[in-house]
C-alpha cells in the first residue's frame, strides 16, 4: 500500500476566504484570538494567538473572519468525497486533514509525480492549501505531510529513518505526555524509539506507543473508509458584496469544480442543479438550472449557469451563494475520458447549444419532444425542458404526425373517404380511456390506405354522433 496524506495547515482559513478573488488582509478569530491568517496580514505583523484588538490596530481594515468547525466539518467531508476521483478508500483526518490509498492508482494516472502534481493543483483550483506526505503507512504519511516533508518514502526500509528525525511534537500528545517527553529530555521520534518499548509505554501511556508503532507499519492501522452521500451541497461566503457576475462566477465555479471531482468519484452525473444567491437585506434568489442530459463537466455546467445568471436580475448585491443538487444517478456509458473532466463532445454539440439557449431566454423557449403515459393520442406527448426528467413508453405504431385537430371525413356508403374511398388496413385498435378527468374517448382506430398511396391513421367515434375521423399521416 502507498498512502497520500493531505494536511492543511490553514484549513480554517481557506474555508471561509476561498470566495475571494483579492488579496486583502483577512485572519480568523477564536474566542477573541487570531488563530490563522493569510500573508497579506502577517506581512504587516499579525501573527497567530494575538488578541483581536491588537491585531486591528496593526491593520484598521482588517477582515475579521469568525472561526466556523460546522463549515470545516462539511468542508472536509466534502474534500473527501471529491477525492474519490483518485481512489476509492479516503479516509478522514479530522479536523484538518485526509488519507488516501494511492497504490492502486499509480499506473492510472501516469505514476506518482503526475497523480500528485494533478491533486495539489486541483486543490489549488478549488481554492485549498496542502502539504502532502507519501509514505507505506498512513500514520507515516501523516506526520510526513505535517512536517512538510514532500518527499516520497515508497518503501518500509527507509520509514524510520525518514520519521525518525521528525519532532515528536507532531504526534497527537496531551499536556502530561508532552510534559514527560521534555522532562526526559528528548526531541525526535527516533529518541522515543530508542528507549525499551516497555519503559516508554508505561511512562508515556499505550496511545503514543500505538501511534509510533502504526507509523512504521508494525502494527495494522484500522481506517473507516468514507461514503460519500448522494448529493452535494456546497457554500461559499464572498468577501464582499458582489454587484454583478464577475464574483459570483469566480465562487460558482470552485463549487463546481468541487461537485464534478464528487461525480467523478462516484462514476454519476447531475441533470439539474439549484444555485442560491443570499442577499443581505433581500432574502434568496434560488437559480433552478437543467441540462438536456446527465452531466459532470465543469465547462458545460459553467457555461449554462452563466447564461443563466446574466438573465436574472438580482434584488440585491449578493453575499453568498450556494450549490444544492440530490440529481445524482449513475452516468449513461459514452464517449468521455477517464482522466480528464471535460465532455470529449464538441462544444458546437446541439443538447449544448440547446442548453445554453433555454438558460438565455427561458425555461419554456426551448423544449423537447416526448412521450407521456397515456392512451389518448392527443394527450400522449409532451414538450420536457432543459432537466426535466421524461419516461420513453413503447406506445403501439403511431403516426409521427397528427393533427391538432381530428378531421372530420366525408363518407360514401358508410365508407370513409379521403381524397377518394379508403382501404382499412389494419384495426380495429380499439382506445377507451380518461374517464377519470372528464376528457374520455371511445375511438376504433385503423391503419387506412388512401388512392394516392398515403397511409392515414383514423378512427371512428363510437358515441354519438359517431362519425369517420383523420387523426395522423403515417411517413
Amino acid at each position: 500500500m502507498l498512502w497520500l496524506a493531505l494536511h492543511f495547515p490553514q484549513f480554517a482559513l481557506d474555508v471561509l476566504n476561498r470566495g475571494r478573488t483579492d488579496d486583502a488582509a483577512c485572519v480568523v478569530i477564536a474566542r477573541q484570538r487570531v488563530i490563522q491568517s493569510n500573508a497579506a496580514a502577517q506581512a504587516a505583523g499579525v501573527s497567530e494567538g494575538m488578541g483581536q484588538q491588537a491585531a486591528i490596530a496593526l491593520l484598521p481594515h482588517l477582515q475579521l473572519l469568525m472561526a466556523d468547525t460546522d463549515a470545516e466539518r462539511q468542508a472536509l467531508e466534502q474534500l473527501a468525497a471529491w477525492s474519490l476521483q483518485f481512489t476509492a478508500q479516503v479516509s478522514l483526518q479530522p479536523p484538518n486533514g485526509l488519507l488516501l490509498e494511492i497504490g492502486g492508482s499509480l499506473r492510472l494516472f501516469g505514476g506518482l509525480p503526475r497523480l500528485r502534481q494533478r491533486i495539489t493543483g486541483e486543490l489549488i483550483e478549488l481554492g485549498y492549501q496542502a502539504c502532502n506526505g507519501i509514505a507505506p503507512t498512513a500514520n507515516g504519511a501523516w506526520l510526513l505531510a505535517k512536517a512538510r516533508d514532500g518527499r516520497p518514502v515508497i518503501d518500509r526500509a527507509t520509514l524510520r529513518q525518514r520519521i525518525g528525525v521528525l519532532p515528536w511534537g507532531l504526534l497527537p500528545l496531551t499536556i502530561d505526555q508532552q510534559q514527560a517527553l521534555q522532562g526526559l529530555g528528548l526531541q525526535t521520534l527516533e529518541d522515543c524509539l530508542a528507549l525499551p518499548r516497555g519503559g516508554l509505554g508505561r511512562r508515556l501511556g499505550k496511545s503514543l506507543l500505538l501511534e509510533l508503532e502504526r507509523a512504521l507499519g508494525e502494527r495494522p492501522e484500522p481506517r473507516p473508509m468514507f461514503q460519500p452521500p448522494q448529493r452535494y451541497e456546497g457554500r461559499l461566503e464572498l468577501p464582499a458584496e458582489a454587484h454583478d457576475n464577475t464574483a459570483i462566477l469566480f465562487a460558482l465555479q470552485r463549487l463546481l469544480r468541487e461537485l464534478c471531482g464528487q461525480l467523478r468519484g462516484m462514476e454519476c452525473g447531475v441533470q439539474t442543479i439549484s444555485l442560491r444567491l443570499e442577499h443581505a437585506r433581500a432574502g434568496v434568489t434560488t437559480l433552478q438550472i437543467g441540462f438536456l442530459q446527465q452531466t459532470r463537466d465543469v465547462q458545460r455546467l459553467l457555461r449554462v449557469c452563466r447564461e443563466r445568471l446574466e438573465r436574472q436580475a438580482l434584488p440585491a448585491p449578493v453575499t453568498a451563494l450556494e450549490l444544492v443538487t440530490t440529481d445524482i444517478r449513475p452516468l449513461p456509458p459514452e464517449a468521455m475520458d477517464l482522466l480528464v473532466e471535460q465532455d470529449t463532445r464538441p462544444t458546437g454539440d446541439w443538447r449544448q447549444l440547446a442548453e445554453r439557449l433555454s438558460a438565455r431566454l427561458g425555461e419554456r423557449t426551448v423544449t423537447g419532444l416526448g412521450t407521456r403515459a397515456d392512451h389518448r393520442p392527443e394527450k400522449a406527448w409532451s414538450t420536457p425542458t432543459a432537466g426535466e426528467q421524461v419516461q420513453q413508453y413503447a406506445d403501439p405504431y403511431r403516426p409521427l404526425w397528427l393533427l391538432r385537430t381530428p378531421e372530420l371525413l366525408e363518407q360514401h356508403r358508410g365508407r370513409p373517404c379521403w381524397n377518394g374511398p379508403l382501404t382499412l388496413r389494419v384495426g380495429p385498435e380499439r382506445l377507451e380511456s380518461g374517464w377519470w378527468d372528464g376528457q374520455d374517448i371511445t375511438r376504433d382506430y385503423y391503419t387506412a390506405l388512401a388512392p394516392n398511396g398515403s397511409l392515414l391513421w383514423i378512427y371512428r367515434e363510437r358515441r354519438a354522433p359517431g362519425g369517420w375521423f383523420l387523426h395522423g399521416f403515417f411517413a
